[in-house]
């Protein structure tokens, strides 16, 4: 395997893009595809440049939410969520996840390519209470 320096800018990059996206279209982390769908329509039907006036500010919106979409659903990287993350005054941050750290990093890597950890954070305080009761 090849040492890739820029691994953690890419993760971060990836990341920020997607919470970019999730505020885009105005859903949780977590949507799933039919909620992707819907709020796509949604967010298309209403910032759609036919229905204002063909405004510059609609048609980089439209475009935004249509990036927003491919990312989220489709896996598609787009550029111009990007742009648009670099011109906000500040990246939203996630009150799940510490990602200025290593160990926030890894429980954000961990969770997405091997599911939740809420189910062992409930598994292991039911293991606790059950040990504790015995006592």
């Amino acid at each position: 395997m090849k040492h890739d320096p820029d691994f953690m800018d890419k993760i971060n990059r990836d990341i920020a893009a997607r919470k970019a996206a999730c505020r885009i279209l105005e859903v949780e982390e977590n949507a799933d595809p039919q909620q992707l769908k819907k709020a796509y329509r949604q967010a298309a039907l209403k910032h759609h440049p036919d229905h204002n006036d063909s405004s510059s500010e609609a048609n980089k919106k439209f475009t935004l939410i249509k990036c927003a979409y491919e990312l989220l659903a489709l896996d598609k990287p787009c550029d111009e969520i990007l742009e648009e993350i670099n011109s906000w005054p500040g990246i939203p941050k996630d009150s799940k996840y510490n990602l200025d750290s290593s160990w926030g990093r890894f429980l954000w890597w961990r969770d997405k390519f091997y599911g939740s950890s809420e189910e062992d954070t409930k598994r292991t305080t039911k293991t606790h209470k059950k040990r504790n009761s015995c006592i």
